[in-house]
């Protein structure tokens, strides 16, 4: 009996004794509402007032009572090493980025999961393809344009906003290459129109896409009259035209045109003509005067050569080019809009 009694008094001696240490001491035995109670002299937790029993410092965890947790669904993207939040996620058109997911614990841990255990899906957006791996691919888009993608696993599930940003003007689906800006195209002939090439002639007003580009007219609407301004303001845009000022006998005359105010960016190249039989054609050396704007095209002039006496009447035209090989076809074809100077 002796020993029964020594066997049973150690028996619940581990399960009645309080934990200790230097710092701390735990006695699960106390009971305070319910708890399970611990302290010292620096703390005291007291278990039963926190969810599942859980209670924490910068040192310890402990899980008093705690029978399991539950878990939510959360995506995350990982790129060169960083750690990505939607919804401020950018990425580049035909640009491709790896999908991660992880479970985000109630006790707010979480759980890596593999990517090739989720299912992805396209929700909404510019996203191409998703590997069964997580690999998304952006496709070619005009503008920046939001994508949804989401991902599923189990009975979990959730989803991700990407920004897919436009770094090319001139790589969307049938547009693309042909030297046009895409947004251009887009707002003038719709997705993959048929008349949206450079050399095609819409309106059949004589002038084709590029030249209605160039000049800031309207390439569904047949264009007829000359650019028009009053003063320095740009009041209407259009085709070519000549201007003249008198000074007491002398009559100066100058050519008169739209240019695009981001012509250098649209790789678009305007030239002034001349010529004084409509044969042979001179490109003028005198560099452009802008004498009126709006906020989109700027009318430059250029004057005519001089004449002297006896010489025939001079003419002019407006060659534009398209600094792009997919529009070798359109380049160097001139405008014939001869005007006339004594």
């Amino acid at each position: 009996m002796k020993w029964l009694g020594m066997g049973f008094f150690g028996l619940l001696m581990p399960l009645a004794a309080a934990g200790t240490s230097a710092h701390y001491s735990l006695n699960p035995t106390a009971f305070d509402h319910g708890g399970l109670t611990g302290g010292s002299q620096h703390y005291r937790v007291n278990s039963s007032l926190s969810a599942g029993g859980v209670a924490s410092s910068s040192r310890y965890i402990t899980r008093s009572g705690f029978v399991g947790q539950l878990s939510e669904m959360a995506l995350q993207v990982t790129a060169l090493g960083m750690t990505l939040a939607a919804p401020a996620l950018t990425l580049d058109e035909a640009g491709n980025l790896q999908l991660n997911a992880s479970l985000t614990n109630s006790d707010a841990t979480t759980t890596p999961l593999d990517p090739g255990s989720v299912t992805w899906s396209v929700q909404s957006g510019p996203i191409s393809t998703i590997s069964p791996a997580g690999l998304a691919t952006a496709a070619h888009v005009y503008q920046d344009t939001f994508a949804v993608v989401r991902g599923a696993y189990q009975n979990f599930s959730a989803t991700l906003a990407i920004t897919i940003h436009n770094t090319g003007n001139d790589d969307f689906a049938a547009y693309a290459g042909d030297g046009l800006p895409d947004l251009w195209q887009l707002q003038n002939f719709g997705e993959n129109g048929m008349q949206g090439g450079p050399t095609s002639d819409a309106d059949r007003d004589g002038l084709n896409n590029l030249l209605e580009y160039a000049f800031g007219t309207n390439p569904n609407q047949p264009t007829a009259a000359p650019v028009a301004w009053n003063g320095t303001l740009l009041t209407a845009h259009g085709v070519p035209t000549q201007s003249a000022t008198t000074s007491g006998s002398i009559t100066s005359y100058r050519a008169v045109f739209a240019r695009r105010k981001d012509y250098l960016a649209a790789n678009l190249a305007y030239t002034a003509e001349f010529s004084r039989d409509l044969v042979t054609w001179s490109a003028s050396s005198v560099t452009p005067t802008v004498i009126a704007s709006d906020s989109e095209m700027d009318a430059v002039a250029v004057p005519f050569p001089a004449l002297t006496s006896g010489q025939n009447n001079s003419f002019f035209r407006l060659k534009v080019e398209l600094h792009a090989a997919a529009t070798a076809a359109a380049v160097g074809r001139p405008i014939g809009l001869g005007d006339t100077s004594d």
